[in-house]
C-alpha cells in the first residue's frame, strides 16, 4: 500500500497518459502495429482504475483489524523485552565471555548462544518493523547491539580457533608413511596470516593466545618432522633416536601415525635428534659417492692386444692409463669419505675399496713394468742367436714367458680389473717376482752386450736395441748391412762372394765408392769379430 501510494500521482501524468496520447495519434493517421501494444494500452486507464479500488478496500480493511494487530505488538514486545533482558544476564554471567573459562568451553557456548541470539535477533526485527508500520517510536536495545556487535568478533575468532584445532587434530591421525610436511607448512603459515589480519581487540583475548599457541607449538616442531621424514632415515638411525629419547619407535608398523610421535619428548632432545637425521643426510652422500664409485669399476675391464704371431698377448696400454687416472680420482674421493666424521656405518666398505684401488694401482704399475720388459727381453730370448749364448738366461726368461701366459690367461678369465687384480694375491705376489726375474735377465743382457763393446768398441755407437738386433742375427752375416753406418763412419755396405756366403770381397761407401780388400774377410762366428777383422 506504502509502494502504491508513493506511486500513484505519477502513474497518470508521466506512464500512463503519455502512452495513451502517443498510441491515439498514431491510430489519427491510421498507422497500426500488430504486436498486440494498442490493446494494453487501451486498458490501462481499467486497470489503474480496478487497482485503485481494490487498495481502498485493503485500506479499509486494516483499519478495522489494526487495534487486534496493536494489541498483538504490544504484547509481543512486553515478552521480547523480557526475553532480551534475561538474554543479556545469561550471556553477561555463562555467555562465551566469562572468565576462566577454557577456550574449546568458550567455543562451545558461542555456538549455543549464537542460536539463541539470531532467534531473538529475527524476533527484535519483527517487532521493530511492527513499530514502524503503526507509527511508533523504534524502541531501542543498546546492549543487544553490543552484544551483536561482540558475537562477530567471536565469531572471526573462534572459526579460526577451531579450524585450526580441526586441522592440527587431522595431522595426528595422518599415517607418519604418508606425511606430508611441506602442505603442513603451507597451512600453518596461512593460519598465522589469518591470525595476524585478525582485529587488534580480539589478539587480548584467551582464546587468541591458546590459537597463537597452538600454532606456534606445532610450529616449532615442523622443522624436526621435516627432517625426520627425509627420505634418508633408515632404521638404523630410528633406532638411535630410539636410543635418545628412550621409547620404541616403530614408523614402519602399519597404523604408525604422527600421534604416536608428537607424543614422545621430541623437543627436549631436539639436537640430538637433529644431529641423528643431518648424519642420515650425510650418510646418504657418503653412500651415493661410494655407490658410484664401486659401479664404475664394476664396468671397467681389461683390454688387450695381439703380439706378433702369439695370440692377444698384451694389455692395452691407452685403456691402462685411464685406469691409472681414474685409480687416482677414486682413490682421491674414498679418501675424503673416510675422514668424514659421518662415514661409521660405511667405513668398512670405504676401507674395503681404498684397499682394493691401492693394490689395483700397484699391480697395474708392476704390470706394465712387466710387460714393458717381457716385449723388450722376448725378442731377444725367443729365436734369436743371442739365446743361444745366454743358456741360463734364456731358461729363466722361458719359465717368465710360461707365467706370463698364465696371467694373460687369468685375464681373459676374468677382464673385471679391480676382480682379477684383487680377488686373490696371485698377482700381487707373481708380478714383483716376475719383475725380479726379469731384472736378471736385462742385467745379464746388459753384461753380454758390455762383453761384445769391449771386443769391438765401435759396438758404443750403437744402442742397446740395434746392438742386439745385430747380435740376434749372426748367424745371417748378410744382415750386418742394414746396421754399417751405425759402426763405420764411411761404409755403407759390403760386397759378398756370390759363391761363398759369408765371403766379403769389398766395402762400399755412401757416395757409391768401393775398395776392394786385399785380403777377403769371411763373415763367420761372433760378429764382433770378424768385424774387427773387416776394420
Amino acid at each position: 500500500l506504502d509502494e502504491f501510494r508513493q506511486s500513484e500521482s505519477s502513474l497518470d501524468v508521466f506512464t500512463i497518459d503519455p502512452l495513451i496520447k502517443a498510441y491515439a495519434l498514431l491510430a489519427r493517421y491510421d498507422i497500426h502495429f500488430n504486436d498486440g501494444n494498442a490493446e494494453k494500452v487501451d486498458s490501462l486507464a481499467y486497470t489503474l482504475h480496478k487497482l485503485r479500488a481494490q487498495a481502498a478496500v485493503a485500506s479499509s480493511h486494516l483499519i478495522s483489524i489494526q487495534p487486534v494487530f496493536r494489541a498483538e505488538l504490544d504484547a509481543g514486545v512486553e515478552t521480547f523485552e523480557r526475553e532480551n533482558e534475561q538474554f543479556t544476564v545469561e550471556y553477561k554471567t555463562r555467555g562465551p565471555m566469562e572468565q576462566n573459562i577454557d577456550p574449546r568451553e568458550a567455543s562451545d557456548r558461542l555456538a549455543l548462544f549464537q542460536a539463541r541470539f539470531d532467534d531473538l535477533w529475527a524476533s527484535y526485527e519483527t517487532y521493530s518493523d511492527g513499530e514502524r508500520l503503526f507509527g511508533l517510536p523504534v524502541r531501542e536495545y543498546p546492549e543487544l547491539h553490543a552484544i551483536r556487535k561482540e558475537l562477530a568478533l567471536l565469531q572471526k575468532l573462534y572459526q579460526l580457533y577451531n579450524a585450526v584445532l580441526d586441522t592440527v587434530g587431522g595431522y595426528y591421525s595422518i599415517p607418519w608413511t604418508e606425511i606430508d610436511i611441506e602442505l603442513i607448512n603451507q597451512q600453518l603459515l596461512d593460519f598465522q596470516i589469518r591470525c595476524r589480519k585478525l582485529p587488534k581487540a580480539l589478539k587480548e583475548w584467551p582464546a587468541y593466545a591458546a590459537l597463537q599457541k597452538t600454532i606456534d607449538d606445532f610450529n616449532e616442531t615442523c622443522p624436526l618432522l621435516e627432517m625426520m621424514a627425509n627420505k634418508a632415515m633408515l632404521p638404523r638411525h630410528w633406532k638411535r633416536i630410539e636410543g635418545v629419547i628412550g621409547s620404541q619407535i616403530d614408523v614402519y608398523a602399519d597404523g604408525f601415525l604422527l600421534r604416536n610421535l608428537m607424543e614422545l619428548p621430541l623437543l627436549k632432545c631436539k639436537e640430538d635428534i637433529e644431529d641423528i637425521c643431518t648424519s642420515a643426510v650425510k650418510e646418504r652422500d657418503i653412500e651415493a659417492k661410494l655407490k658410484l664409485i664401486v659401479n664404475e669399476w664394476t664396468a671397467q675391464d681389461f683390454q688387450f692386444s695381439a703380439f706378433k704371431n702369439r695370440g692377444d698377448l698384451l694389455f692395452k696400454g691407452d685403456v691402462a692409463i685411464e685406469a691409472i687416472a681414474l685409480l687416482e680420482d677414486s682413490l682421491m674421493v674414498l679418501g675424503s669419505l673416510l675422514s668424514n666424521r659421518y662415514n661409521t656405518a660405511f667405513k668398512p666398505r670405504i676401507q674395503e675399496w681404498v684397499k682394493k684401488l691401492n693394490s689395483t694401482n700397484e699391480i697395474i704399475e708392476n704390470l706394465f713394468q712387466v710387460q714393458n720388459l717381457w716385449v723388450y727381453l722376448e725378442a731377444v730370448f725367443v729365436g734369436g742367436d743371442i739365446a743361444k749364448q745366454l743358456p741360463q738366461e734364456a731358461k729363466r726368461f722361458a719359465s717368465i714367458d710360461k707365467a706370463w701366459q698364465r696371467i694373460i690367461q687369468r685375464a681373459h678369465e676374468t677382464p673385471n680389473i679391480v676382480t682379477c687384480c684383487t680377488s686373490d694375491d696371485t698377482l700381487a705376489q707373481l708380478l714383483p717376482h716376475l719383475l725380479e726375474q726379469l731384472e736378471l735377465c736385462q742385467k745379464s743382457l746388459t753384461g753380454y752386450l758390455e762383453k761384445k763393446r769391449l771386443v769391438f768398441p765401435r759396438f758404443f755407437f750403437v744402442s742397446d736395441p740395434a746392438l742386439l738386433e745385430i747380435l740376434g742375427q749372426a748367424s745371417d752375416s748378410h744382415t750386418i748391412q742394414a746396421h754399417l753406418l751405425s759402426v763405420f763412419d764411411s761404409i755403407k755396405s759390403v760386397t759378398f762372394d756370390e759363391k761363398t756366403y759369408d765371403r766379403i770381397l769389398a766395402v762400399n761407401s755412401a757416395q757409391e765408392e768401393s775398395i776392394e780388400l786385399e785380403l777377403p774377410v769371411m763373415a763367420q762366428g761372433h760378429v764382433e769379430v770378424w768385424l774387427g777383422n773387416l776394420l
